[in-house]
C-alpha cells in the first residue's frame, strides 16, 4: 500500500478532535433527557460524568504503555469502536446503572483516543508539535461550542437531542475503519533493542520532571474545570448577574479558552514550549489577581474571567507537545501519566471548588482558583529548572 500523507492522518485526528468535542459539549444539554430515559432524577443521572471521567483516567493510566509497546494505530482504533459502542448504548438503555455503565465503558475509549491522538499528531510533526497540538485541541473546543447549539437546533424541531450523539457515535466508527486502511504505524520499541526497551520502561517513571509535569497539568485542569463549571455561579452569587446572563459569560470562558489556542498556534512559531508556558502561566495568575479585585463587580470580573480563559486556552496542549519532546523514547507512557493527571484534577478539585462558593464568600472561592494557579506557577518552574539542568533527553528516559 502507498503510504499515505502525514497531512491526511492529522486531518483525521483534527476531525476526530472535533467529534470529541462534539460528544462533551453535548452531554450538558442533554442529561434532561437522560433522566427522563432513565426515569430517574437530575441529581442522579449528574453522576455520568464522574463514571465518563473514571473511565477515561483508567484508560489513560494504560493507553500510553500500550502506544509504546503495539503503537499508536491500535490504540487509536480500539478507542474509537470504543466510544461508538459506548454511544450508542447509552442512547438505547433505560437503566440508571446501565447508563452509568455506558459512560464508563465510553470513556474508557475517550482516554484512550485522547492519549492516541495527541502522540499521532506530535509524530507527525516533530518541529513543531507545540503549534500543531494547540491546533488539535482547537478543534476540541469548536466541537464543544457548536455541540450545544445542534442539540438546540434539533429541541427547536422537536427532535431528541441525542440525535448529536447517534452522529458522533457514526463518525467514530468510520474514523476507526479509516484509520485501520489508512495509517501505517509501528511502535518506536519495535526498532530498539530488548535491553533498552527493558530499561526505558522501568526510569521513565522515576523521572521527577515527568511527576512534576503531571502535577503541574493535574493542577492546571482542576482550576480551569473549577471555574468553567461555576463562573456562572459566582458571577450569579457576586454580581447578582441573572443566571441566563452568567451562562454567557461561561460560554465566553470557554470560547476566549478555543481562542488562545490559536494564539498559542501563532505564538509557538516564536517561543519554545517552556517559553508559552510560563508565558501562559503568568498571564492567567495576572487575570486571577484582577478578578480577586474586582470581585463583586460585573465588567471588570467578566473581563478578568476573559483573560485567564484566553492564558489558559494554549497551557494543555503546550504541556503535552513539551511531555512528547522531553521523552521522545516513552511518549506514550509519558503523555498517558501527564493526561491521567490532568483528569485527577478535574474529578478533585472543582468539587473542592464548588463547595467552598456554595459555603463561602465569593471571594474565598476566587482566592482558592489564585492558590491553585500559583502552584501551578510553582510546579512550571520546577520544570524548568529541572529541565536546563538536563542536558539531553537520554538522561531523562535511560
Amino acid at each position: 500500500m502507498t503510504k499515505v500523507s502525514p497531512k491526511i492522518i492529522v486531518a483525521m485526528t483534527f476531525l476526530v478532535f472535533l467529534v470529541f468535542g462534539l460528544f462533551n459539549g453535548s452531554i450538558g444539554p442533554i442529561v434532561k433527557e437522560l433522566s427522563h430515559q432513565t426515569n430517574s432524577t437530575l441529581g442522579a443521572i449528574g453522576g455520568v460524568l464522574t463514571f465518563l471521567f473514571m473511565g477515561a483516567l483508567i484508560s489513560m493510566f494504560v493507553a500510553g504503555p500500550l502506544t509504546d509497546r503495539f503503537g499508536k494505530k491500535i490504540v487509536m482504533v480500539i478507542s474509537l469502536f470504543f466510544l461508538s459502542a459506548g454511544l450508542v448504548g447509552l442512547c438505547l438503555t433505560r437503566s440508571l446503572p446501565l447508563m452509568f455503565f455506558f459512560f464508563f465503558f465510553t470513556g474508557l475509549g475517550q482516554g484512550g483516543m485522547e492519549v492516541s491522538g495527541n502522540l499521532v499528531v506530535a509524530e507527525a510533526y516533530p518541529k513543531n508539535n507545540t503549534g500543531i497540538l494547540n491546533l488539535l485541541h482547537f478543534f476540541y473546543g469548536f466541537g464543544a461550542f457548536i455541540g450545544p447549539a445542534f442539540i438546540s437546533l434539533a429541541i427547536s424541531n422537536d427532535i431528541s437531542g441525542k440525535i448529536v450523539l447517534w452522529f458522533a457515535s457514526v463518525l467514530f466508527a468510520v474514523l476507526a475503519v479509516l484509520y485501520i486502511i489508512l495509517y501505517m504505524n509501528k511502535p518506536k520499541s519495535a526498532s530498539m533493542p530488548l535491553s533498552e526497551n527493558k530499561a526505558t520502561h522501568v526510569s521513565v517513571y522515576r523521572s521527577p520532571l515527568l511527576w512534576f509535569t503531571s502535577v503541574m497539568l493535574l493542577t492546571y485542569v482542576g482550576v480551569e474545570f473549577g471555574l468553567g463549571s461555576w463562573s456562572t455561579t459566582f458571577m450569579e452569587v457576586s454580581a447578582r448577574l441573572p443566571i441566563q446572563q452568567g451562562a454567557l459569560v461561561t460560554s465566553a470562558y470557554w470560547g476566549f479558552i478555543t481562542l488562545g489556542r490559536l494564539a498559542g498556534l501563532v505564538l509557538s512559531k516564536k517561543l519554545k514550549s517552556l517559553q508559552l508556558l510560563g508565558v501562559a502561566t503568568i498571564g492567567s495568575l495576572i487575570g486571577v489577581i484582577a478578578l480577586i479585585i474586582f470581585t463583586g463587580t460585573t465588567s471588570a470580573a467578566i473581563v478578568s474571567i476573559m483573560v485567564i480563559g484566553l492564558c489558559f486556552g494554549t497551557v494543555y496542549p503546550t504541556t503535552i507537545a513539551f511531555t512528547s519532546d522531553a521523552f521522545i523514547i516513552n511518549q506514550g507512557k509519558a503523555v498517558g501519566l501527564v493526561s491521567a493527571f490532568g483528569s485527577i484534577g478535574g474529578l478533585t478539585l472543582p468539587w473542592m471548588a464548588g463547595i467552598i462558593l456554595e459555603k463561602h464568600p465569593p471571594l474565598t472561592f476566587v482566592i482558592f482558583e489564585a492558590a491553585i494557579i500559583i502552584a501551578m506557577l510553582a510546579f512550571f518552574i520546577w520544570i524548568r529548572n529541572t529541565f536546563k539542568n538536563t542536558k539531553t533527553t537520554e538522561i531523562l528516559t535511560q
